[in-house]
């Protein structure tokens, strides 16, 4: 058994061709090889594959032949086990990685198992097999299957073994380790990927003597070869500073060098099944990600998406899906959407980092594949929700809210929306359970169902669930589902604290039935005016509160919506110019009141003159939640929208916002856009949508769209250059947010010129998601009415 080809794969670098050692006969050994390539960069552009199974490995280290790759190396290991069994150890520890990355996690277990009871009780074959069920271990751990035996016995299996037992095998020429020192390090490191994969529960009931407890694990020195994947892992990132500053601090031009990657680095860890693969994971995936957001052409983005799901990383993968939904590649999400379906639809696997990719990529899914979708969420449901991520622990409800949004989402893409509302009435009807979290999860289930898909008899259940006593408990769940089927109010409740009145006022917008009657009206302004003053000067004591409703938001609607509301303005108005109060207090109303321009009594538009300055160039007054970007965006919106101030002033602090290196604040000055809608026909106002509607970030060009689809329906004279940008975004941009916020406001219209008008067509009939082609369709039939 040539041991050198374990070696190849666990130790590589100890027998690896090197760039720098030039052995023009070493460098023929498929060992050597391998090596080479499993270490990637300088190391393997020298090869040339004299194995058959070299070549299969550079296969497999590419995502678009992967399956081919896998497939050679799995024949080989098989046929050629006879000669050789390292190799074919070897073969099968490659092969296993490419079975895991496509999930195909029970033929990877079928050819691991087969290949370990291959495996014979010389010292070399303990090692064999302590690496194969290992591995085992790591595919069985992702695939949610029961995995700490397999630790245990790879554990075991290590157990005694000393270098002197296996026979020499030739080292590569870069290399001053001996075979001995090789084989040492060898069995260390698994032993510590072992260590690695087991549970802190088992602390206490060891496997067997020799085993290591959690505290003398973190005692014992590190393995040289997860410190050295470390130092490549450091050094990575270090090449990514180094080529950023070359780019922002130089002249020069970095040419012909790849861009700096960390699959390697996984991939060493994939192979030895070592528990730090779970974050190498997650830094591979969201380093790729960054850099496509810096505009890198990064390929084969659904490989991030997939490196985060099996990972367990919920909270990277969620802003990654959010990010992709919106600006594109769309395909990335069908794709590992379609791998789901295909691999990890079955109770056991599916997890809630899996339901968050099938929630995003429902509306680009066909009913087939939406419905098979379905079906794996509501059988996961039946069996008792999504199992925990390994490793991690989500309470339950949280988990079954993540599959309860997942079938209300993808009933909406195969029209079975009946019978996601009847599990949802059933749940809240089970009121045992009643949590504050449940109803919160059900309730944006709720909202997330598209009840005009819902039939009549449901429908009436929920209406009557609604007059129960167990609708009592669940607020949030009753306040949806009114709003939903547009339902009377049946129970009004105290209107005595802000939470309530913002509920009715929100089911109120919605549902006439449920407005406030005038002597409700004088109630609610008397507690909302108490709520305003008393926000105020607790603010100006330096006292906060976190996480509770915007009282400001709250006075405005009710001025917007309520005629008899008018007496809050003047406690309003003092609470949005205080500069005590926190901007996140205040940015809600001074949005609401700027996009709706309810009238301003001539006492509340002279205050708000008077203070323009220090509206605006006041930071905020609370360090927990403030933001030190100046202009306050919000007010400028505000102070635009009702001309306090002339045009230059609006120019010259749009021009401070768009030009900021905080990002946020360039949204900020993109969102600014859709409030001078009313000055649209002003020239100076298009190039900064022209401007904004080439940035990068998808929020700021989304929002350029936005205005530049309401010049576009203009009359004026920029109309044709308003026009022929937006054609280019519609026809250009993979991703939903730009044509959803351009069709909006172009919907209504009922003219617009022919290239717009095409453009619409187009994405009527081509374009992946069903949300796009609705809003389309509506806007040409807008066009034909």
């Amino acid at each position: 058994m040539n041991l050198a080809w374990i070696a190849a794969v666990l130790e590589p670098h100890a027998v690896a061709i090197h760039p720098n050692f030039n052995d023009e006969e070493y460098s023929q050994e498929p060992v050597g090889q391998l090596a080479a390539l499993l270490i990637g960069g300088d190391w393997a552009r020298s090869v040339t594959p004299n194995d058959i199974a070299v070549s299969y490995t550079e296969a497999l280290l590419r995502p678009e032949t992967v399956s081919e790759g896998a497939e050679g190396l799995i024949q080989e290991a098989f046929s050629g086990h006879g000669e050789d069994m390292a190799r074919s150890v070897a073969l099968s520890l490659l092969a296993s990685f490419a079975a895991a990355e496509m999930e195909e996690y029970d033929k990877c277990d079928a050819f691991l198992t087969r290949m370990i009871n291959m495996t014979d009780s010389t010292a070399s074959g303990k090692l064999a097999r302590a690496a194969l069920t290992q591995q085992r271990a790591l595919r069985r751990r992702d695939a949610g299957s029961e995995y700490i035996q397999d630790v245990f016995d790879a554990a075991n299996l290590l157990e005694g073994l000393v270098p002197a037992q296996f026979p020499p095998f030739i080292v590569g020429p870069g290399s001053n380790s001996t075979p001995e020192s090789v084989i040492e390090s060898i069995i260390y490191t698994l032993k510590r990927s072992a260590w690695s994969l087991t549970p802190r529960e088992y602390d206490a009931e060891r496997p067997f003597d020799s085993f290591p407890s959690r505290m003398n694990r973190l005692k014992m020195p590190l393995s040289e070869r997860i410190l050295r994947i470390s130092a490549d892992r450091a050094s990575v990132y270090s090449r990514y500073v180094r080529d950023g500053f070359t780019e922002h601090f130089t002249n020069s031009t970095i040419i012909g060098r790849s861009t700096p990657d960390l699959f390697h680095q996984t991939l060493a860890l994939e192979l030895l099944g070592h528990g730090d693969v779970y974050r190498a994971r997650r830094d591979l995936a969201t380093l790729r990600l960054v850099q496509y957001a810096e505009g890198a052409d990064v390929s084969n983005l659904h490989v991030s998406i997939r490196l985060l799901r099996q990972a367990g990383a919920t909270k990277e993968l969620n802003s990654a899906l959010e990010r992709i939904r919106a600006a594109g590649p769309i395909s990335a999400l069908s794709r590992d959407a379609r791998q789901i379906i295909l691999r990890r639809s079955t109770p056991q696997r599916l997890r809630v980092p899996e339901l968050s990719v099938l929630k995003a990529a429902a509306e680009l899914m066909a009913p087939s594949e939406a419905n098979k979708a379905l079906e794996a969420v509501l059988a996961s449901l039946a069996a008792g929700g999504p199992p925990n991520v390994a490793g991690a622990s989500q309470h339950r409800i949280a988990r079954l809210g993540a599959a309860w949004q997942a079938a209300s989402t993808l009933a909406s893409s195969c029209r079975r929306g009946d019978e996601v509302a009847a599990l949802l009435l059933r749940e809240a009807q089970d009121g045992r359970h009643h949590t504050q979290l449940l109803d919160s999860n059900v309730a944006r289930s709720v909202r997330t169902l598209s009840w005009e898909e819902v039939g009549s008899p449901i429908k009436a259940q929920w209406s009557d669930w609604l007059t129960s006593d167990g609708a009592r408990n669940y607020k949030d769940t009753a306040e949806a589902v009114t709003i939903a089927l547009e339902l009377a109010i049946t129970r009004t409740g105290e209107l005595s604290g802000i939470d309530s009145i913002a509920a009715r006022l929100n089911i109120g917008l919605h549902n006439a039935a449920a407005r406030l009657t005038d002597t409700e009206v004088g109630e609610v302004v008397s507690h909302v005016n108490a709520s305003l003053n008393e926000t105020r000067d607790e603010s100006a004591r330096g006292l906060f509160s976190f996480g509770t409703r915007s009282v400001g938001d709250i006075a405005a609607l009710l001025i917007i919506e309520y005629p008899n509301a008018y007496d809050l303005w003047e406690s309003l108005s003092s609470f949005l110019t205080s500069d005590a109060v926190p901007r996140i207090d205040r940015t809600p109303a001074f949005d609401r009141l700027a996009r709706e321009l309810p009238a301003l009594p001539s006492a509340t538009r002279e205050l708000f003159r008077s203070t323009v300055d220090r509206l605006l160039e006041s930071p905020g007054g609370s360090i927990f939640y403030d933001d030190p970007i100046t202009p306050y965006p919000a007010a400028l919106r505000f102070v635009a929208a009702y001309s306090l101030v002339d045009d230059a002033r609006v120019m010259e602090s749009l021009a401070r916002l768009s030009g900021h290196t905080d990002l946020q604040a360039r949204r900020e000055a993109s969102r600014t856009l859709s409030y001078l809608r009313v000055r649209a026909s002003e020239p100076w106002i298009l190039p900064f949508a022209l401007q904004m509607s080439h940035e990068s970030d998808i929020s700021i060009k989304s929002n350029a769209a936005r205005f530049l689809a309401h010049v576009a329906t203009d009359t004026g004279p920029f109309t044709s250059v308003a026009s022929a940008r937006l054609v280019e975004l519609l026809g250009k941009e993979d991703g939903l947010l730009v044509p959803l916020f351009a069709l909006r406001e172009l919907a209504g219209k009922s003219q617009l010129t022919n290239d717009v008008a095409q453009a619409i067509e187009s994405l009527c009939h081509e374009h992946p998601s069903r949300q796009v082609r609705a809003a389309a369709s509506r806007v040409i039939a807008g066009l034909n009415s």
